[in-house]
């Protein structure tokens, strides 16, 4: 018998590209949960007067994310060449697709990210920011500011480069320090800061909260693993260093708390943020010590942040901004051969990308958001309304009307 070699290498090379997809697929559900892990962190953290406004910011991520993709933020990720534009516009209409629609399963896999980094936005400007504003940076977010940080860095052109595996920079570091920036524009709630002095304005459900961060730590297997992009690329070490930090986080941010149940939650995101950049290269010692050190500085970040009189609702700076900051550099050491790392990183380069991130994502959070109120009216809502709720005054339905 004879066997038409070409056939069966076209036959296997449909089979791995069709696995491809199907792991694409796989890991960006995995991902997309997250969406629910934030809406259940974020609405757990503020007051019940607030959920409902928090649930419909992470739909609208989602809904709006996915068009601000579509349409401009999947292809200014990867390229500025107008023509590569116009060449996925007309492609979009079509349903022909070469490689067994793996382009589509990445754009997929894109959005995910992309509507990652709008959503850490949500948390810090919680309780007070006016809904179609809120809207519209979302829509900036993913449709500009988030792409064009993705084409700048490692996963686009590389003119500024540096070891970010899963994202603790391009994703969770942008977003921390976007909302940084919003929330400098944006102002406190009324009642945060009186004389001075820092007021609590607890969230109304602890355990929803609790919730959401183990919602966050499942789909995060699909963040870090699912970067491999291919089915042929898994790796069992992000495996094992995603385990580790996340451990290392909650510990961290329940030693450095003293038992404290939120910022035990919160710092097992904050060891998952860490370790995505060095996730592929460091040791699973080093990855318990990443995670360790990121959940340590989140109540410590956070009473700085406080004390700078910022409002910072849900503790997205200290969770994403600065534990973004601190894995990339912590990547840059204990990615070092010398350190049982794998090599291959540049302690410099990290360094440099991190202020890059700080600059760019403060800067334009501020500046997105002034220009948010000013295309909608105001930033904010009225005084009355802030009182009131959201709920009611922006969504006409509160989350629990029984009460």
């Amino acid at each position: 018998m004879v066997v038409d070699i070409n056939t069966v290498q076209e036959g296997l090379n449909a089979l791995a590209t069709s696995g491809d997809v199907f792991y694409l697929v796989v890991m960006g559900v995995l991902v997309f949960l997250m969406q629910l892990g934030f809406a259940m962190l974020e609405g757990g953290q503020v007051r019940k007067k607030n959920v409902n406004n928090v649930m419909m910011k992470n739909y609208s991520d989602w809904i709006i994310g996915c068009l601000s993709w579509l349409f401009v933020g999947s292809v200014l990720a990867t390229s500025i060449v107008p023509a590569d534009f116009i060449s996925w516009w007309g492609k979009i209409f079509m349903t022909s697709w070469d490689s067994i629609n793996i382009d589509l399963a990445n754009w997929f896999f894109g959005l995910v990210f992309a509507a990652t980094a709008a959503t850490i936005v949500s948390g810090g400007v919680a309780e007070r920011i006016k809904f179609s504003a809120y809207v519209l940076i979302a829509v900036l977010i993913v449709a500009f500011v988030y792409p064009f940080f993705v084409y700048l860095g490692p996963w686009g052109s590389g003119m500024i480069g540096w070891a970010d595996y899963a994202g603790s920079l391009i994703v969770h570091g942008l977003g921390g320090f976007l909302a940084l920036g919003a929330i400098m524009a944006l102002g406190p709630r009324i009642g945060r800061f009186v004389n001075g002095q820092a007021i609590p304005l607890l969230g109304h459900n602890i355990p929803m909260a609790v919730f959401g961060s183990f919602a966050l730590a499942i789909g995060w297997y699909g963040f870090n693993v699912g970067s491999s992009l291919a089915l042929g690329d898994i790796s069992g070490l992000v495996v094992a260093t995603t385990t580790l930090a996340m451990a290392g986080g909650g510990l961290g941010g329940m030693l450095a708390s003293k038992n404290d149940v939120l910022f035990t939650a919160n710092g097992i995101v904050a060891g998952l943020v860490a370790i995505c950049a060095g996730t592929d290269i460091v040791s699973p010692i080093a990855a318990l010590i990443i995670g360790l050190l990121a959940g340590i500085q989140v109540p410590i970040v956070y009473k700085l942040i406080e004390k700078a009189k910022l409002d910072d609702v849900c503790g997205v700076v200290p969770v994403h901004g600065t534990a973004g900051i601190l894995g990339a550099l912590l990547a840059g050491i204990f990615g070092m051969e010398a350190l049982g790392g794998a090599g291959g990183v540049s302690f410099v380069d990290q360094a440099i990308a991190c202020i890059f991130t700080m600059v760019y994502g403060t800067g334009l959070g501020f500046g997105i958001a002034k220009l948010a109120g000013l295309l909608t009216g105001g930033l904010r809502v009225k005084e009355e309304e802030e009182k009131l709720g959201l709920d009611l005054a922006e969504h006409k339905l509160p989350a629990y009307p029984e009460e």
